[in-house]
C-alpha cells in the first residue's frame, strides 16, 4: 500500500530500520562506544552525560549530536574490529 504525503510516495514495507540499539549490541559486550561519544562531545564544548548517551541508544530519548556522534564512533570500531579479524586471518595463515 502506498501513501502520498508532501509530494513524496513513502511505501508500507515490512523491513525494520536497524536501530542504535542494534547497532551497539553488534560492537560487542563492554564496549567503550558512549564513553567515546562523551569524550568527542565534549572535545567540541558540548557536555553530556554518559547516561544521556544511553538513553538515545536505547531510544529513550533523541539527540542529532549524539546520535551523528555515535554513529561515527560505531563505524570507527566495527571498521578496527574487522581489521583486526583481517589481520588474524592473515597471520594464521601464515604459518
Amino acid at each position: 500500500m502506498e501513501q502520498i504525503t508532501n509530494n513524496r510516495q513513502i511505501k508500507d514495507n515490512n523491513e525494520q530500520t536497524p536501530t542504535l540499539f542494534q547497532v551497539y549490541k553488534r560492537l560487542g559486550e563492554r564496549n567503550r562506544a558512549a564513553k567515546k561519544v562523551v569524550e568527542r562531545l565534549a572535545s567540541t564544548g558540548t557536555v553530556v552525560a554518559i547516561s544521556t548517551v544511553y538513553n538515545v541508544i536505547y531510544g529513550r530519548s533523541s539527540r542529532a549530536d549524539i546520535t551523528e556522534q555515535f554513529l561515527n564512533v560505531a563505524a570507527e570500531m566495527l571498521a578496527h574490529s574487522k581489521d583486526l579479524q583481517a589481520r588474524t586471518a592473515a597471520l594464521a595463515s601464515a604459518e
